[in-house]
């Protein structure tokens, strides 16, 4: 047990600095952002919130120019301005971007984000004792191999994570009478909106996200599969 405590403390010393960080990220994203009301979106949200049983659904729109949607440990919900002056401008229907905070809606319900929080901590943990390890043996590359490994393992995870909220966002989205299919139409737009270079980094070992092909399929396959059961 004593030859552990060293490895605990550095677990708990890793939980701590990367829970304070959240927390003040928490705060820079409130600080750049705003309550978000808008008639279309908001009688959606209501459909949204009715559907997966809840009292209401509180988005907030976050001043980034990169169209985006993300949630927080803390449970919030954010859609970045990039994204939102995109349905402004028409190019982005109301369904479709219900179909975001469905996704982000998924991560909250399911756990993704705060789990999140205890995955990173322990990866980082991970990364300095196998880098340590390794390095008595490679030198610095010892360092190097480790960080990658263990980005591999986290993006493995990460991808996963967005299949299972795709998932409850498809399901919800059927649930709520807005289909699934604008949310691979969202994933297909998102595409050709978003810079070349960032769509490119998805076929990336390393990507955090799985290809947009992938999970349109997946999302239509489930909406067939779930829409025979709903119909059998």
């Amino acid at each position: 047990m004593i030859k552990l405590l060293p490895i605990l403390l550095l677990i708990v010393a890793v939980l701590a600095i990367f829970r304070y960080n959240v927390w003040r990220m928490g705060r820079a994203l409130r600080r750049q952002s705003r309550p978000l009301h808008h008639d279309q979106l908001d009688k959606m949200l209501g459909r949204l919130a009715e559907a997966a049983g809840i009292d209401g659904i509180e988005v907030r729109l976050l001043e980034n120019p990169m169209p985006n949607g993300l949630a927080t440990p803390e449970g919030e919900i954010y859609l970045t301005s990039g994204l939102f002056r995109h349905f402004q401008s028409g190019r982005l229907g109301v369904h479709e971007v219900a179909s975001v905070i469905a996704h982000e809606l998924g991560h909250l319900a399911l756990g993704h984000t705060r789990r999140r929080m205890i995955d990173m901590a322990g990866a980082q943990t991970a990364q300095i004792i196998l880098g340590g390890i390794l390095a008595r043996f490679i030198g610095i590359l010892g360092w190097y191999a480790s960080q990658f490994l263990v980005s591999l393992f986290i993006a493995r995870i990460s991808r996963g994570d967005e299949f299972e909220a795709d998932a409850y966002a498809t399901a919800l989205m059927m649930r709520a009478g807005l289909g699934a299919e604008p949310q691979a139409r969202m994933l297909e737009k998102l595409e050709q909106i978003l810079p070349q270079n960032l769509m490119a980094q998805q076929t990336s070992w390393l990507a955090s996200h799985p290809p947009v092909a992938e999970r349109t399929a997946a999302i239509r396959a489930n909406a067939a599969r779930w829409g025979e059961r709903a119909h059998g």
